[in-house]
């Protein structure tokens, strides 16, 4: 993992979204760990990483609190949605799942990983 760009935590409930996602992202230079509960305690020792979390609109919803609680949730750098409408327009973005992998591919600058 690199010691400037935070780790991408994936919680991504499709296969096969959550395989090209992994593809993708990796190819672009990504740390990136996937996991099945937000809640998860390993991630408690990936904070230093400045954790990003991508996870879809099944997950959220399976979040107690919703979209409200992750925005208060402090663990996360940044926080993206694939899929749904969101309930704040300005933060987290929602993403659709047919274009996912490049438009968080075309997130990772933002997040402080290099430009390709």
């Amino acid at each position: 993992m690199s010691p400037f760009s935070p780790l991408l935590v994936l919680v991504v409930r499709e296969a096969g979204l959550r395989s090209t996602l992994i593809a993708r992202l990796s190819m672009a230079g990504a740390d990136l760990v996937t996991i099945d509960n937000i809640d998860d305690p390993r991630i408690q020792r990936w904070l230093a990483k400045g954790p990003v979390l991508i996870l879809d609109q099944a997950a959220l919803q399976a979040r107690e609190g919703g979209e409200a609680a992750l925005r208060a949730d402090p663990r996360w750098r940044a926080i993206t949605v694939i899929g749904g409408v969101a309930e704040n327009p300005a933060y987290p973005p929602h993403i659709p799942a047919a274009d996912a992998a490049t438009e968080i591919e075309a997130m990772l600058p933002g997040w402080g990983y290099p430009e390709r």
